[in-house]
């Protein structure tokens, strides 16, 4: 039986576990933290137990559901009719329909018809190879004009992009309104978003189980040192705790940086090209506030006041997550992690978030605080600058044996469990042919 050993047990490297054990390769993860999920982990507020970061599953996700199906978990999958909002220069817009958008006085009535018209347009849209050649906001600019752009989306871009703004390529942004927009059903209709009761920890739980019951070890607490290779062929991989494991494959679902440290050598050209794709980290806080902040699941944010671009309500999409009339928000920052905001402490960022909703909603105020968290990553989100299609690195790398599942490739799509998985169908059915 020939040996696998796979780096990371977040939903690449647990699904990609659970496909090749039950292929009949024996599979060994290494997951350095003490939970398994990654950006898909949960974490203890209070008495409840929640995403560490927003999962909201849409319609069009179909390989995600495939994998709750046959988990048992199909069950356990509401779907809810959602609410978008966008807070500009001091008033709530509601921006849920096509009524909603032609009555919103953020816009010059001739930019709401361009702007449903370019929705339509994305969700119909199936190619993107011209759009990964130009900047995101150049294309905006154009298709919806510079007024909509202004209002809409410069701010979406720069607070999350930050200087790399401008260079976002047009194609990653419309995959994510062709996302969105074919979760809506008909045009411009109410967006029909899916979560899983329980969190994204019931699918994560599920997953390591039946990886485990066709035969996997799964290792918590076990970071991997390095990557054994000659630059030609890899042989193993190394634990912090200096054991030497030997395989016949290796695959990484590690983030590049993490794995390019472990495979470092100045001999491999690839393995130093990678360091051309850079990331952004994510400063995410949460708070349970007594009541809710807004009706919408998903708010933008466009106001110098509010330091944030946006907020999820999550009760709003999946209102099992409480029993009280409590509310449960996430408020993203999307940063570099040199930047200040990256090292403020959990209570200066939790106190300033604070403070900023009550420019969002005049009746908040800290004391409808009841309990607040902060989760951070370095490695949140790839920059998808133009040209970035010709910058995905493959899965099977030039050393024989190593492969990759990473989120750059997921591009033009985010990152998202069911396009994750996708990735991991891809690798395995790979790895099988390479085997047979």
């Amino acid at each position: 039986m020939k040996r696998v050993g796979v780096i990371g047990g977040g939903p690449a490297g647990l699904g990609l576990t659970h496909e090749l054990a039950q292929s009949g390769w024996e599979v060994r993860l290494f997951e350095a933290g003490p939970q398994l999920g990654g950006l898909a982990g949960s974490f203890q507020l209070g008495d409840l137990e929640l995403d560490r970061y927003y999962h909201f599953i849409c319609q069009g996700d179909a390989t995600y559901l495939r994998w709750l199906d046959r988990l048992g978990l199909s069950g356990r999958v509401g779907w809810t009719a959602t609410k978008m909002g966008f807070f500009h220069a001091g008033k709530m817009h509601a921006l849920t329909s096509a009524t909603d958008l032609l009555r919103c006085d953020a816009l010059t009535p001739s930019a709401r018809i361009r702007y449903g018209a370019f929705t339509l347009h994305c969700a119909l849209r199936k190619t993107w190879a011209d759009l990964d050649r130009e900047p995101a906001a150049r294309w905006l600019g154009r298709t919806i004009g510079s007024h909509a752009y202004d209002v809409l989306w410069h701010p979406l871009l720069a607070l999350k992009f930050h200087q790399d703004y401008s260079d976002i390529s047009a194609a990653w942004v419309w995959h994510r309104i062709h996302r969105v927009a074919t979760s809506r059903g008909r045009f411009l209709r109410r967006e029909r978003f899916g979560f899983v009761e329980g969190g994204t920890s019931s699918f994560i739980d599920a997953v390591a189980t039946a990886a485990r019951a066709a035969g996997a070890t799964i290792h918590t607490r076990a970071p991997v040192r390095r990557i054994i290779h000659d630059g030609h062929r890899c042989t193993g991989l190394q634990t912090e705790d200096g054991t030497c494991h030997d395989f016949d494959r290796v695959v990484s679902t590690v983030p590049l940086p993490v794995f390019m440290r472990l495979a470092a050598t100045p001999s491999v050209p690839f393995v130093t090209s990678l360091h051309a794709i850079e990331y952004i980290g994510v400063v995410c806080v949460v708070l349970r506030l007594r009541h809710r902040l807004t009706r919408n699941y998903w708010l933008n944010v466009n106001d110098p006041r509010v330091p944030f671009n946006g907020c999820i309500e999550y009760t709003n999409l999946n209102p099992t997550l409480t029993n009280d009339g409590t509310s449960v928000l996430y408020v993203p920052y999307y940063l570099p992690t040199s930047h200040l905001r990256y090292a403020l402490t959990d209570e200066h960022t939790i106190a300033e978030t604070v403070a900023a909703l009550c420019a969002v909603q005049p009746q908040f105020s800290e004391g409808w605080v009841l309990d607040a968290a902060v989760a951070r990553d370095p490695y949140a989100q790839v920059v998808c600058t133009t040209g970035f299609g010709r910058r995905i690195p493959p899965h099977k790398t030039p050393i024989d044996g190593l492969w990759l599942i990473e989120s750059s490739q997921l591009y033009p799509a985010d990152r998202s469990i069911s396009a994750t998985l996708d990735l991991c169908t891809a690798v395995h059915d790979a790895i099988q042919r390479e085997g047979t």
